[in-house]
This record gives structure tokens, sequence and C-alpha cells, in this order.
């Protein structure tokens, strides 16, 4: 059966590894930049498109939803990012986790639309800063 598909098998051939930062890969620091900026641009559309658009089977609420498993997944890489991470509070962490969690394991249905937008509009942008004037200086 493999054989007869064989585009699909290079769709899902191993990949080689990034290279080292010795060999021009990024640090921890700017991936952590680079990834705090695409988190940045998703939670700056949930808020342009406004509270009213922040709904279970929208665009918005998609987006916030990426955004909180993008942010989560940085504490998960422990060893390349956790010092960059000091700045976010362990209960701030339990927080995010617990969304991702809830998100990803029980569906969005089982999130209080209210309190997800507040988390991803207001709790998410004050952590993020945070971690940026931390890591920027």
């Amino acid at each position: 059966m493999p054989d007869d598909h064989p585009a699909d098998a290079r769709h899902w051939s191993v990949r080689p590894r990034t290279a080292a930062p010795s060999q021009g890969a990024s640090t921890a620091v700017q991936s952590l930049r680079d990834e705090l900026v695409k988190i940045e641009r998703r939670i700056e559309d949930v808020i342009h498109q406004g509270r009213e658009a922040f709904t279970e089977d929208s665009d918005p609420y998609d987006r916030a939803t990426v955004a909180v498993l993008r942010l989560a997944a940085l504490f998960e890489d422990s060893s390349r990012y956790a010092p960059h991470l000091t700045v976010v509070t362990l209960d701030e962490r339990r927080g995010i986790v617990t969304t991702r969690n809830l998100a990803s394991h029980s569906g969005c249905g089982a999130m209080n639309s209210e309190i997800f937008w507040r988390i991803v509009t207001e709790r998410l942008p004050e952590a993020i800063a945070r971690i940026r004037a931390a890591n920027d200086s």
C-alpha cells in the first residue's frame, strides 16, 4: 500500500535537525523573541476583532487558542527557555498550561468564553510584556 502514494511519503519523511547556534541557528533568546512576536500577532488580531466576534466557532477564538498553545509550549521546553521565562510566576504558568489543557484535551466548549477572553486579551499580554522586558535588557 505505501507504494500507492509516493508523494505522501515525502511529506512525512524525517527532516534534518535545525543547525546549532554556532552554525548560524538563532539563540534561545532570539528564538523566544520570534515566537513571542507570532503569539502577539495572534492576540492583537483577537483584540482587533473584538469581544463580540469572540465565539467558540470563530476565527478569533481559534487564534486565541493557538496563542495559548504556543505560549504553553515555551514552558515545556525547559532546557532551552526556562532561564528566560523566570518572570512568569508559577501560578501564571499553571493558568496558561491549564487553559491549554482545556483547549486541547477537553475542547473549547469546556471553557468559559468570558474568562478565556480576559486571559487572552489581558493576562497573556501582561506576561509577554514582562518576558520581553526581562530578555531585552
